[in-house]
């Protein structure tokens, strides 16, 4: 008789396109962001931000707009001091103004999702895991437009592991889209600064324009690299002005719609956001110039609460513009102190060198990061960032394309220097941080998979 034949077991393989390689990673990236959510962030109690967020979006799905979302869920009780008297103000739960205390992006991804059903907490932090994802695919792309395939697969794979960009994903925060708006106007920074056609201008302009309506900071790329691209571009200074044009006419015409609603709404001149007031007046004053809290921010450093000269309510603009005052005076009066301690300290802060370990205490009390991720997520920083210096300096002596990829580092540092120092005001710097690392590894494989040279030169 003929031996049996027996099925063939199918045999589970990697794939072998870099499309296919790189749909694997972000899968798994998306996993292990919805693991992390339902396990270790499922009832999370919210606050700040991330409240303010969560109730913005399920406003917005509601048909709102986007009102300023704890006043109208919460109301407030303020006290008020007029001549030497005590005036209890009082908010109504279900009062309506307008905030353009962050910019729209977020609010509208999260409010989309909710239109659709995702109105809990659990379930809009799943979603926000889900958007997670993007980003990976997103450095992926950026790495194989600098280099190579197997440079996007090292950065995607960085990116879906990394802690301190996972951490952000199911926290509602708008970090999310923020490091993903990152990747993307490095991407298209990137295919510029390699062709600085019209075309191209264009899309740099909208991506990045997109990238401001998600952190208002963003923005801060397009001028850096737009300058240093067209002084360098070997074309007529007329094409030169015709593509700067070009790109911030795109960014513009994007940008718009929020501006004029802005502009349309609110008493005082508005554009992006109006919570620079805010910022500042709560992070500079005596117990951030001082203390335990050096280089943070203090939510009693804004009171009293901004309110008219008879206790009348003001709108989010004007009690910005009230506190920007008291800031600007407190800055004036303090300025050498703030320049030679206070700036290195928030700095120091957010690149993870100043009183490490409170920074960390204080990203989960105050954030909600829980502290053992963030734990994890600094020691792959530190292991990151020796390879991110090694990655930069040789893109720097093959004069390839450094500054579309690491121009977040500046543009965090600055946004440090000027505000608070904070882990996650990095988030943009991140993309910088895993990109250039993967720079590195990608070399380093490149040098071992090379045949090693026999004595005498033969191979």
């Amino acid at each position: 008789m003929p031996p049996a034949v027996t099925a063939a077991r199918p045999v589970l393989r990697a794939p072998s396109t870099f499309a296919g390689r790189l749909a694997l990673i972000a899968a798994l990236g998306g996993l292990l962001r919805v693991l992390y959510v339902l396990l270790v962030l499922a009832d999370n109690p919210l606050s700040g931000d991330a409240a303010g967020y969560h109730h913005a979006a399920n406003l917005f799905a509601d048909g709102a707009g986007f009102p300023e979302p704890l006043r109208h869920m919460f109301g407030s009780v303020d006290l008020v001091v007029r001549d030497g008297a005590e005036l209890i103000v009082a908010t109504p739960i279900g009062h309506l103004e307008p905030t353009a205390g962050h910019p729209p992006v977020w609010t509208v991804l999260l409010g989309t999702f909710s239109f659709l059903g995702a109105v809990t907490v659990l379930q809009q932090q799943v979603v926000a895991a889900l958007l997670g994802v993007p980003a990976i695919v997103l450095v992926g792309l950026l790495g194989r437009e600098l280099r190579s395939e197997r440079l996007g697969l090292i950065a995607a794979s960085l990116t879906a592991g990394y802690a301190f960009i996972w951490v952000n994903d199911g926290l509602l925060m708008a970090e999310t889209a923020a490091i993903a708006a990152a990747a993307a106007t490095s991407w298209a920074g990137l295919r510029f600064a390699r062709d600085p056609s019209l075309r191209r201008a264009v899309v740099f302009g909208l991506v990045g324009g997109l990238a401001a309506l998600s952190r208002a900071e963003l923005l801060l790329i397009l001028p850096l690299l737009t300058a240093v691209v067209l002084l360098r571009a070997e074309v007529p200074w007329r094409d030169r002005v015709v593509r700067t044009s070009a790109a911030a006419a795109a960014t513009l015409l994007l940008l718009s719609p929020w501006v004029v609603r802005n502009l349309a709404v609110f008493e005082e001149p508005v554009f992006l956001s109006n919570g620079a007031g805010t910022v500042l007046v709560q992070a500079n004053c005596d117990p951030t110039y001082h203390g335990d809290f050096l280089g943070y921010w203090r939510i009693e450093c804004g009171q009293p609460a901004p309110f008219g000269p008879a206790g009348e309510h003001l709108d989010e603009s004007e009690r910005d513009a009230v506190v920007l005052d008291r800031a600007m005076d407190y800055i004036g009066d303090h300025r050498y102190r703030l320049v030679t301690v206070v700036v290195p300290a928030r700095i120091g802060r957010m690149w993870g060198v100043y009183d490490t370990v409170d920074q960390l205490r204080l990203d989960a009390l105050v954030d909600r990061r829980p502290l053992a991720v963030s734990t994890l997520g600094f020691v792959q920083y530190v292991a990151l960032v020796p390879l991110a210096a090694a990655g930069a300096v040789l893109l720097w002596r093959r004069r390839e394309s450094l500054l579309a990829v690491a121009a977040w580092v500046p543009i965090a540092t600055l946004t440090a220097a000027i505000s608070f120092g904070n882990t996650r005001y990095r988030t943009a710097a991140e993309v910088s941080i895993v990109v250039l690392a993967a720079v590195a590894l990608d070399v380093l494989a490149e040098r071992r998979r090379q045949p090693e040279q026999a004595p005498g030169g033969s191979s």
